[in-house]
């Protein structure tokens, strides 16, 4: 039996706060696929792609301000709209926004969709980003988005090392087949990801050898770091420790690999 280990998104992954800034990468189509583009300065650059697969939100302001980010610590950042212009952002912003969004209907409308859609965009992306030996790939995930960190990760995927936050739809074989380094950071408390859970999937990896880590934070919920309410000090501070950790684990197995 394939159990799970981390449930699927529910209300939990609509909730958090929409972040402000100025967006400094582009859209362009890979594959007929929207990507947001996130360059970094060529004095910055390490020569390495990181995938970058989000949350039910999809591509909108938090996800540019992360891969913005991402891009500043020297990693050409694509993003990708593995919901084809049909985010949740199209229809709800907070659960209580529009009470008549059907969120079941919608996870049930991409599940298998957004799956084909990221499958596609990988493969185009290795043939545009890839053609040198010297390119290597990282991925990230967050809730949605893990299961696609745990394939590419896996024999099959093209990255070297990849991350997760507060993940949703993981099952224990996506954890079985991953081959490559992997960091996880979650709240202590969630109910898509239970401590049993998370448990399991330190077992899993220890039991077949692998490289990972997982970081733990109490006090902040499902989403944290990629909808932390910023005016709190303590979710802020969650948010970027959790980012950090990823860009320090990236910097590291590249390195290596």
């Amino acid at each position: 039996m394939d159990n799970v280990l981390a449930k699927p998104a529910d209300l939990c992954c609509l909730k958090g706060a929409f972040h402000s800034g100025e967006a400094t990468g582009s859209t362009i189509q890979i594959d007929g696929i929207d990507t947001y583009v996130a360059k970094p300065h060529p004095n910055r650059s390490n020569g390495n792609v990181l995938l970058f697969f989000p949350d039910a939100f999809g591509l909108h302001i938090n996800s540019f301000l992360m891969m913005d980010a991402f891009a500043e610590c020297g990693y050409l950042t694509l993003g990708v709209d593995y919901f084809l212009g049909d985010p949740v952002t199209k229809h709800s912003l907070t659960p209580l926004s529009d009470p008549n969004f059907d969120f079941e209907s919608w996870k049930n409308k991409h599940l298998k969709a957004s799956e084909e859609a990221a499958a596609r965009w990988v493969k185009a992306v290795k043939a545009q980003y890839g053609t040198s030996e010297d390119v290597k790939f990282a991925c990230v995930g967050y809730c949605w988005g893990a299961r696609f960190v745990c394939q590419q990760l896996s024999a099959n995927g093209i990255c070297k090392v990849g991350a997760i936050a507060h993940p949703s739809f993981l099952k224990e074989s996506d954890v079985f087949y991953v081959q490559e380094p992997i960091s996880f950071s979650v709240p202590s408390t969630d109910k898509l990801f239970e401590p049993a859970q998370r448990s399991r999937t330190i077992e899993i990896l220890t039991e077949n050898n692998k490289q990972f880590n997982m970081q733990v934070f109490a006090n902040v919920g499902h989403g944290f770091a990629s909808r932390a309410r910023l005016t709190d000090p303590y979710e802020k501070w969650a948010k970027e420790a959790s980012f950090k950790s990823f860009v320090d684990w990236f910097d590291f197995w590249m390195d290596k690999k």
